[in-house]
């Protein structure tokens, strides 16, 4: 089973996105505090990140530099999802290297969760797994 983490501090976004992501089969975590992402991120070793720019802390910019600074995690997998998509955002994200930028208000949940699965080279056409 895939392995998604949610680096996301509005708690209501994450049960909306993790909801979606169980229903397709995925194990998903949680961390809202940017100060304690990193260390989320090492513990958990996930496939695939969410992660937002605005948090608590630390911003998803500066947490995204860290990231693709270790070697550890340079084949890791992120997604920013963000209400903040100015062209300096956009362009520093897939620059440090954020394979895809998602707007929160332009995308519903069952979109989120196929650019997940096409970020991790499944078929978005892959049934729907219910986990208990």
């Amino acid at each position: 089973m895939k392995k998604i983490l949610i680096i996301e501090d509005d708690q209501s976004l994450y049960n909306v996105y993790s909801a979606e992501l169980k229903l397709r089969g995925y194990e998903v975590e949680h961390e809202a505090d940017g100060m304690k992402a990193m260390a989320k991120i090492e513990d958990y070793k996930p496939d695939l990140i969410l992660l937002d720019i605005i948090l608590p802390g630390r911003n998803g910019l500066e947490i995204l530099e860290e990231m693709f600074s270790r070697d550890e995690f340079e084949d890791m997998k992120v997604i920013m999802v963000t209400n903040y998509g100015n062209d300096s955002n956009v362009k520093k994200a897939l620059e440090l290297g954020a394979i895809d930028y998602v707007l929160k208000y332009n995308i519903v949940p069952s979109e989120l969760s196929a650019r997940v699965a096409e970020a991790l080279g499944e078929s978005e056409d892959t049934p729907v797994k219910i986990t208990s």
